[in-house]
């Protein structure tokens, strides 16, 4: 399996760090998509993926700049399926995630409102998912009601994706045992948070999980005036280290 960053960043604008997007790819080709934040589907096209290809959306919770492409993704299918069978899509997230579909439609109207063979999945604590090749273990964390934090299995590799978690024990639990833990790490050390994870804090995680290989990503503007890995190295973690950037792709 594969871990492709779409965007490491956030809801603030940022010269090199787009919205939250990560596309996790099998080795017989099929595509999970984790989150959909504003400006992620631009870089579908650079990892090989394209609208009638992705069959499955899974989106953490409902904050923007984690789903604010999926309004994007079901216009463009609109377009691209208008005169030919459209191929089918799981729109996957948090409780509440179909009311947040039909919204859209509210809103956007023709080619939003109705979308061709879309499925709508909505995952709650502790519940399992099988879309493909990827199997996904879900549970409630620390952020806004229903945000979910993710175990993906495929080729017989795991990653832990937090979504956005303050320190939790479903957290460390999702890092268990996994090959990668892909965690965000909003704010520098100095900063105190409880619905987000900072340097010290994403260190803490990692530690008590025994993670081996840990990827930073979520990163608000003000990490740029710190040394991140350093201060991840000064709250105890030993392990593989890496700060995500737009456009990397990791082997899980």
């Amino acid at each position: 399996m594969k871990l492709c960053v779409l965007g490491s960043g956030t809801a603030i604008p940022h010269p090199s760090r787009g919205a939250s997007g990560y596309a996790c790819l099998a080795k017989d080709g099929s595509a999970l998509l984790l989150e959909c934040g504003p400006g992620s589907t631009r870089r579908w096209p650079s990892v090989g993926l394209e609208l009638g290809s992705v069959r499955t959306i899974l989106v953490t919770h409902h904050h923007v700049d984690h789903c604010g492409d999926l309004a994007a993704a079901l216009f463009g299918r609109a377009v691209v399926f208008d005169e030919k069978p459209a191929t089918p899509l799981v729109l996957a997230g948090p409780v509440g995630h179909a009311r947040l579909v039909r919204g859209l439609g509210d809103v956007y109207g023709k080619g939003v409102a109705e979308p061709a063979a879309v499925t709508i999945d909505e995952i709650g604590d502790g519940h399992t998912r099988v879309y493909g090749a990827f199997r996904v273990d879900a549970r409630v964390v620390v952020h806004v009601e229903g945000a979910l934090g993710v175990r993906v299995t495929a080729d017989g590799r795991v990653l832990a994706f937090s979504g956005d978690s303050g320190t939790c024990e479903a957290l460390v639990g999702l890092c268990r045992g996994a090959d990668v833990a892909l965690l965000e790490c909003s704010y520098p050390a100095a900063r105190e948070t409880t619905k987000h994870l900072s340097t010290t804090t994403a260190a803490e995680v990692a530690r008590e999980a025994g993670v081996r290989r840990l990827v930073l990503t979520h990163l608000y503007p003000e990490c740029d005036a710190v040394d991140v890995e350093a201060e991840v190295r000064a709250a105890g973690y030993g392990g593989e280290l890496h700060v995500a950037r737009d456009g990397d792709v990791i082997d899980v």
